[in-house]
């Protein structure tokens, strides 16, 4: 079954390479989506897609966040899913 989240990191998870980590997890799970700074509020804002078992494999992984991050929370919400992506980047 094909999933899609909208997931928000909160903590110490900006200037860490959480967005790099974030792309490179997904990107070896074979999942699409975004990654982007919300730089407002100091979170991350990302979207993924795949196979239910990876995307939750990627978010238990975005939940340990890299080694300089302290993830504080996680929201994580269902969405639609969007059939034209081809692989997860970082937004800019």
């Amino acid at each position: 079954m094909i999933v899609r989240y909208a997931i928000v990191a909160h903590g110490r998870v900006q200037g860490v390479g959480f967005r790099y980590f974030a792309q490179y997890e997904a990107r070896r799970r074979g999942l699409t989506g975004w990654v982007k700074n919300c730089d407002a509020d100091h979170m991350i804002e990302m979207e993924v897609q795949g196979d239910v078992e990876k995307v939750e494999a990627f978010v238990d992984e975005i939940k340990k966040g890299p080694p300089f991050a302290r993830v504080e929370r996680i929201e994580q919400y269902s969405i639609p899913t969007i059939s034209h992506e081809k692989t997860f980047r970082i937004i800019y």
